[in-house]
């Protein structure tokens, strides 16, 4: 069992996404879902904060409990709109080399995406990734700290090619996003849509 100190369910999920297993350095991690009950086994209590995964390329499970935040009584699947840290804090569980692979990851399944809606959902988690790489400088200084990094791979890609970490450019490739404002409306509007689909009477199509 793992504690993570997450600022939301979508910054757990993100972990998952971007941390390898320690058992085969693969992955990426697999939020399963909770057992079902059958004849002899009784139904599972809720999960409350733990999160139960699959390393997709080993199979390996492992449990990790939320700190500082409750999955939704609905399921443990993040909603399309939430904000991976409301907070001016840096996360505690991504580092800064992490939060830029992520953009890159995200901003191709977005590329890749062939419902609209799911374009507009990942461009907005990606521009919050940014966000949240950005949240590693401290004042004015063009370069984060060495603090910024906390896992080896992201500490040799900085030793690298340092030019990647500078904060202009991550501000620049920001800027060609759209506002987060903008983009929670479009995500609110999706949803109502699917959300009328859902229930449209069938007997009057």
């Amino acid at each position: 069992m793992q504690l993570l100190r997450a600022h939301s369910l979508t910054e757990a999920y993100l972990y998952l996404r971007v941390t390898p297993c320690p058992d085969c350095s693969g992955g990426p991690w697999q939020v399963q879902d909770q057992p079902a009950a059958t004849a002899d086994a009784p139904p599972q209590p809720p999960p409350g904060r733990a999160l139960r995964a699959r390393c997709q390329q080993c199979g390996a499970r492992r449990e990790f409990v939320l700190e500082g935040v409750e999955p939704p009584a609905g399921g443990l699947a993040p909603g399309p709109a939430e904000v991976i840290n409301p907070t001016p804090a840096a996360s505690e569980i991504i580092d800064l080399g992490q939060w830029v692979s992520l953009f890159y990851l995200l901003v191709g399944s977005a590329d890749r995406a062939a419902d609209k809606a799911e374009t507009r959902r990942l461009t907005f988690q990606a521009a919050q990734c940014l966000d949240e790489a950005l949240k590693f400088y401290a004042g004015d200084d063009e370069l984060p700290p060495p603090s910024a990094f906390f896992v080896e791979s992201s500490r040799q890609a900085f030793a690298e090619h340092p030019e990647k970490f500078a904060r202009q450019r991550l501000r620049d490739l920001r800027g060609k996003l759209p506002d987060h404002r903008v983009m929670a409306r479009h995500l609110a509007r999706d949803a109502n849509r699917k959300e009328r689909k859902r229930w449209w009477p069938f007997w009057k199509s």
